[in-house]
């Protein structure tokens, strides 16, 4: 990357590795394995994972809280097991809430549930949880098996999105990765690049300057999803009047709450 390492950038190429080479397995977490998982995902499911449906309805049901403006990440702990290096945190669902949050806090801030046999968990920041709170005293778990589990959650989470409770604002900056490029004059070439946001969906600004800095083209994106896991580009062509050492494309990301990243650059290279 052409530039230096901020805490945003940090977190960036620290979720690209993790993305790169994380197999969801306690052996290779480093502490507790939901916050490897929940970097690059919304769900943390026990070790040995469930059955397959109660699973993926309990994505579906985040997916739907996403869908409808809410935020939420939910990890399901079955057994001292899915807690890694902490194991003294089982049974105490609250705790290790508080726990992972701040674990999670430089990408993510906003709804963190937690579900264990003794019951549910919620962290928020630090800000206040008590809608989310009050949904869940009325609410009891069923630890019976993963799959009860999985399942109670599922339902919590119906409950929490139904209820409107998951109301919490978004503080955190998108986070970008880009890479340095090699394109051909003259023909249309992708600007590629990652980018991620705790609300998933973000637009970007993409400006490429020449080699004394000034921008000779500005390309805006709509809002779009945002997932670490999908590479994005933008296309653009280089006229032969631009070419010239030096060129480089400079990337801006904003979500819709204005929430928005340091500029992120890269050289870009102009094949013979």
């Amino acid at each position: 990357m052409a530039v230096a390492l901020t805490r945003n950038a940090a977190v960036a190429v620290a979720l690209f590795l993790c993305t790169a080479v994380f197999i969801p397995t306690p052996s290779l977490a480093d502490g507790d394995p939901a916050s490897d998982v929940l970097f690059v995902d919304d769900v943390y499911l026990p070790y040995p994972a469930p059955s397959r449906n109660p699973g993926n309805a309990l994505r579906q049901a985040v997916a739907f809280a996403y869908a409808h403006g809410f935020r939420l990440k939910v990890a399901v702990i079955a057994t001292e097991t899915d807690l890694g290096a902490i194991p003294s945190l089982f049974g105490k669902p609250n705790e290790y809430a508080r726990f992972l949050g701040t674990e999670l806090s430089q990408f993510y801030v906003g709804p963190l549930l937690i579900v264990m046999p003794a019951g549910y968990g919620i962290y928020d920041g630090g800000r206040s949880t008590s809608s989310e709170n009050a949904v869940l005293a009325r609410v009891t778990v069923d630890g019976s098996s993963p799959d009860a589990l999985v399942n109670s959650a599922t339902k919590t989470v119906q409950l929490l999105v139904a209820r409107r409770a998951l109301r919490s604002k978004d503080i955190v900056a998108p986070y970008l990765y880009t890479q340095p490029l090699t394109i051909m004059r003259g023909k249309p070439a992708r600007l590629l690049y990652k980018v991620a946001d705790d609300s998933h969906r973000t637009r970007e600004t993409l400006r490429v300057q020449n080699g004394g800095g000034k921008t000779i083209a500005v390309v805006h994106t709509a809002f779009h999803p945002a997932y670490w896991t999908r590479l994005r580009g933008v296309k653009w062509t280089l006229p032969d009047a631009q070419v010239r050492p030096g060129l480089r494309y400079c990337i801006v990301s904003e979500d819709a709450e204005k929430n928005a990243s340091k500029p992120f650059c890269d050289k870009i290279t102009v094949a013979a």
